[in-house]
């Protein structure tokens, strides 16, 4: 999953980027604001790390994000002038400044406002222009979709009246229609807000809460500067400095967590004295589907899935046969829906 971190200039974006990735790219006025910056983050299971001490494989894969860091807003231009690379992503992270800076008092319920009716506007314009395309094309133009231009036609006042596509309540078939446009308001997206250190326990604020629900994001509150301290601490020290500030964990866990339940995704895994790995789907995947995301070559000779639990396999400490005599091992078919956590051995021909 590729997820993209976008704010304001200042808001602390590239501190977030270095919090998550533990980069170490210069921020403020000596960073560079118009370069874009990548990471890649191993998504953290516990579940894991037991599978690798059970099989002790060869080597051991976790799931995998891409962050991109985009250039910083400028608020005297227009807020998403840059963000077109951002249709690309499969998250956003807004990230909205509501510490304290120069003197300056934050408002960062005016900031996500800005930043979230930019990207209604950018996909307004979108939706105009494409049917303002279609109409000039004869009704037997190869590639011409009624069924398509009906349903972005139903899209317009929605996007007209200031209201973001993920409100629509658009069904998973127009969903996936619509999956070309790569609308903005229509992709998953946590509202980060970056609170100082000292109001990281507060309750969230109420105008806040109003702004994220009508726009259908998540607030998520954090410290970048925090954490990114945190994150340059040997790892016993961090656990301390967590529990100081009443977090069980670091943030690119709780980002990590709220970012794959946001988008509807979850792991299944695949174990050996070769390899044990984690890989991302999203949630309800039927089992020949799961197969093509380990490689296409399962998926087009799928046969059966042998099923069985991450519970199951760490009860019988690895043993795959004693959890087979006790009949945990399930021959599923295509259409089985894989579960978080399921382990898969796939059956093909080719």
């Amino acid at each position: 999953m590729k997820i993209g971190l976008y704010g304001y200039e200042n808001a602390g974006s590239t501190t977030l980027f270095n919090a998550i990735t533990g980069f170490n790219i210069p921020t403020g006025f000596s960073g560079d604001r118009q370069q874009t910056h990548l990471g890649t983050v191993k998504v953290p299971d516990p579940r894991l790390d037991v599978l690798t001490r059970l099989y002790e494989p060869k080597r051991t894969i976790h799931a995998e994000l891409v962050f991109t860091d985009f250039p910083a807003a400028s608020r005297e231009k227009k807020a998403l002038s840059n963000i077109q690379e951002a249709k690309s992503m499969d998250l956003l992270v807004l990230l909205v400044g509501a510490f304290s800076s120069d003197g300056q008092k934050p408002d960062p319920v005016g900031e996500l406002e800005n930043l979230l009716t930019e990207m209604v506007i950018v996909d307004l314009e979108h939706v105009s222009k494409y049917l303002e395309k279609q109409r000039k094309l004869p009704a037997s133009a190869a590639g011409k979709d009624p069924r398509l231009v009906a349903l972005v036609e139903r899209l317009l006042p929605h996007l007209e009246n200031g209201l973001p596509l993920r409100s629509f309540g658009l069904t998973s078939e127009e969903e996936t229609a619509l999956r070309g446009f790569s609308f903005l308001t229509l992709k998953p997206a946590l509202a980060a807000i970056n609170v100082d250190e000292s109001r990281l326990s507060e309750k969230s604020d109420e105008a806040m809460d109003r702004l994220a629900e009508h726009h259908r994001v998540r607030p998520f509150p954090l410290s970048a500067r925090v954490e990114e301290e945190i994150g340059r601490l040997a790892p016993e020290d961090q656990e301390l400095f967590l529990a100081d500030l009443g977090l069980t964990e670091k943030l690119s866990g709780r980002l990590l967590r709220a970012a794959y339940d946001l988008a509807n995704l979850m792991c299944f895994f695949t174990v050996g004295p070769d390899e044990v790995r984690a890989w991302t789907i999203e949630k309800n995947t039927p089992a020949k589907q799961a197969a093509g995301v380990i490689h296409s070559d399962l998926e087009k000779g799928f046969i059966r899935a042998e099923v069985f639990t991450y519970d199951d396999i760490v009860e019988v400490k690895g043993n795959e046969a004693e959890l087979k005599k006790r009949g945990k091992v399930r021959l599923e078919g295509k259409d089985y829906i894989v579960r978080d956590g399921d382990i898969l051995h796939v059956r093909f021909n080719v």
